[in-house]
């Protein structure tokens, strides 16, 4: 009997949720640890299977119409004589029918042995599939939440090291003298039941609460629920589109191409010509002439050739008639910018189709709609009529940016040009028609340019494909970073076990993103920051933080934010200590946290010798400066002095500088060229180094 058996069963079932009893049946043939249970139909019955049980016993009433048993009075537990079995059965007759359930049954089994309950179930998101959750069990789940969540397939190991992560380890490990709880077989029952998860997609959520671990380490499942719901097919998605045209091309055209420098198609125009595209540039107006500087064509056709790609700047009804001349003439990518279709309600949604169905079985890869465009740095590519590029010049660097929003995106490369880091390439995917994030990151991914890849994520529409890329990433030892918006209470669908209330959605993408390696970002200011400091800094050999500071005050909340990360301070062997102790001024205290003190800060050449000393300690990992009012001239000379401690160097070195940026924007400026990260808020700065600590290809962080 296999998970087949359950799945030819569970088709048969109406759509809805099943109880303890209905859950068994159906999960017969998986042979689970189910503590036995047999229904009776009278009071002498229950007496006589109580007696065969041993008492004491519990007594049940299983109906698929109540959740919560306990919550209704359906169990009775601890009955230890005949009398107060036969009792406890006429009570849960009495309440059955006061609460008018049609379907229930009385059950006898034998009372558990103490041991340690423990939840283990799924619920099928829509996007990842089965989210397994595995915790704290019984009553308490509710109340502590305590659970690690993970998408199926689930291995034993996994489940060793879900059990692992929970606040409640210690409990599982020994606390205060108490002998470890033996989870050997509850973890080869996750996977199991993970397995079951996978092959059965009709079972969408699924309680085994509480199992209880006994203190042999064997399992018993108390109770069961299960969810069902119909399964429709999943329309099968064809092979990863070459973005090379899209990204790279070495041709564009713009049509919609406008003399009215406020229109889109003049301002995309205005931006290829600013930021120096050196491909072939046309553009395309129905009048002909001189439009931008350059001459016009009337249309894609009187083009002398085929360009690698074209940039769509009309109205959405126009923009599809233009995507299909773009098949026809074999157009190898386009760029829709238009809004008004899938966003727009019934009829936009109409447009989207026709624009789907004009690049369906071609081979034109298609950007949009609703797209601020593509921007690519190394290619000298500004194919956007957005404004974050407007008073900038595209600076190189081996981060990228994938965005479900043009606006967030505009910001944070405005930001990020701004303070001197630069970005390599950008798109925002629009409504994602044809291309989503999926492909834009395994392209990115592959290209030798690219170092990091930021991604402020909505939703995906196909979560294995997502997975996939996310995987191909770690696979090429490029990092991702993850701002997900819609992770809240809010965003959750209604559910019907504790399982589904566990992991909602915002769960499943967290899952996803542990499991893959990628680091998800709770600050969206902070997601390029983030992201740019895992592409262009050192990784760190292990987790022990040298904090330098030019206060002492700074210096401490420096210290719990390191504590608070779950990283260390170090101590400084007793060479670094001498070298401290030689440099800096009598009264200074030699410890980690480091405060240099005003007049070590501003004695030439003493920042740079005690960055080298704790850098080069054998218990140091990684240095965290935190610089205050230090400004003008001072601020370019420190500045200067820390970047020369850093160069060449192995271990990583981040600064946060608290002084407003017109006071320091000389010395800022010249710790970016230098390839040194400057944060505003030292909480941003030890929340990166945690990120450059945790082993991308072990873990994901969250920072």
């Amino acid at each position: 009997m296999t998970a087949t058996d359950v799945r030819v069963a569970a088709r048969r079932l109406a759509p809805g949720g099943l109880g303890e009893a209905s859950a068994r049946e159906l999960l017969a043939p998986l042979d689970l640890p189910f503590i036995p249970a047999t229904p009776v139909g009278s009071a002498d019955e229950a007496v006589s299977v109580a007696r065969g049980f041993g008492l004491p016993v519990v007594l049940k009433a299983l109906t698929d119409e109540v959740l919560h048993k306990s919550d209704a009075g359906l169990v009775e537990l601890g009955l230890a004589t005949p009398e107060a079995v036969s009792a406890a059965h006429d009570r849960l007759l009495e309440r059955v029918a006061a609460l008018g359930a049609t379907d229930a049954r009385v059950v006898v089994q034998p009372m558990a042995p103490p041991g340690t309950d423990l939840i283990l179930g799924w619920v099928r998101d829509p996007t990842f599939g089965p989210v397994v959750v595995a915790g704290l069990g019984g009553v308490t789940v509710e109340l502590f939440r305590d659970v690690a969540r993970r998408v199926a397939p689930v291995t034993a190991e996994d489940a060793e090291e879900m059990l692992a992560s929970l606040r409640c380890a210690p409990l599982l490990t020994g606390f205060r003298g108490a002998p470890p709880v033996a989870t050997k077989q509850f973890c080869e029952l996750v996977a199991r039941v993970s397995e079951l998860a996978v092959a059965v997609p009709e079972l969408s959520e699924l309680d085994l609460n509480p199992v209880r671990v006994f203190a042999d380490g064997t399992c018993a499942v108390l109770d069961a629920r299960v969810v069902l719901e119909p399964v429709t097919a999943d329309e099968p998605r064809g092979s990863t589109p070459d973005l090379t045209a899209l990204v790279r091309p070495r041709s564009i055209a713009v049509v919609g191409a406008s003399r009215d420098a406020t229109r889109p198609g003049a301002r995309v125009l205005a931006a290829l010509r600013e930021h120096g595209f050196a491909g072939d540039l046309h553009p395309v107006n129905p009048a002909g002439g001189v439009v931008g500087g350059l001459p016009a064509v009337a249309s894609l056709g009187e083009l002398p050739g085929v360009p690698d790609l074209v940039c769509v700047a009309l109205p959405a009804e126009a923009a599809v008639e233009s995507v299909r001349e773009c098949v026809r003439l074999g157009v190898p990518a386009v760029i829709v910018f238009a809004s008004g279709f899938g966003e727009a309600g019934p009829e936009g949604q109409l447009l989207d189709a026709e624009l789907r169905a004009a690049v369906a079985g071609s081979t034109t890869v298609l950007c949009g709609p609703n797209t601020i465009g593509i921007v690519s740095a190394r290619h000298r590519m500004a194919a956007t009529f957005s404004q974050a590029v407007n008073g900038f010049a595209l600076r190189e660097s081996g981060t990228c940016l994938i965005a479900q929003s043009g606006a967030v995106a505009g910001s944070l490369v405005s930001r990020e040009l701004a303070d001197g880091y630069g970005i390599g390439d950008w798109v925002t995917v629009g409504n994602q028609s044809q291309v989503d994030v999926a492909d834009y990151l395994e392209h990115f991914a592959t290209l030798g340019t690219t170092r990091s890849i930021a991604v402020f994520l909505e939703g995906v529409p196909d979560g294995g494909r997502f997975r996939r890329a996310l995987a191909a990433a770690r696979a090429r030892a490029v990092p991702v970073a993850v701002f997900k918006t819609g992770v809240t209470e809010a965003g959750r669908r209604a559910v019907s076990s504790h399982s589904g209330a566990l992991a909602g959605s915002g769960a499943a993408y967290r899952a996803v993103l542990a499991q893959e390696g990628a680091v998800q970002v709770t600050e969206l200011t902070g997601l390029l920051e983030v992201a740019w400091t895992l592409g262009n800094t050192p990784r760190p050999a292990g987790g022990r933080v040298a904090v330098v500071t030019t206060s002492g005050g700074a210096g401490s909340a420096t210290a719990d934010l390191v504590d608070q990360h779950g990283l260390e301070l170090a101590a400084f062997d007793g060479r670094t200590a001498a070298e401290l102790t030689a440099v800096l001024p009598a009264f200074a205290h030699v410890d980690d946290p480091l405060d240099i003190t005003a007049e070590g800060t501003f004695a030439e050449g003493t920042v740079r010798r005690v960055v080298e000393s704790v850098a080069g300690d054998p218990g140091v990992d990684l240095v965290c400066v935190v610089l205050t009012s230090i400004a003008g001239e001072d601020a370019v000379r420190v500045a200067r002095q820390i970047a020369d401690a850093a160069d060449g160097g192995t271990k990583p070195v981040l600064v946060s500088w608290l002084v407003t940026r017109s006071l320091a924007a000389d010395g800022m400026a010249l710790l970016a060229d230098r390839g040194i990260r400057v944060f505003t808020e030292p909480a941003r700065m030890v929340a990166a180094a945690a990120a450059l600590v945790s082993p991308s290809h072990l873990r994901s962080s969250r920072v």
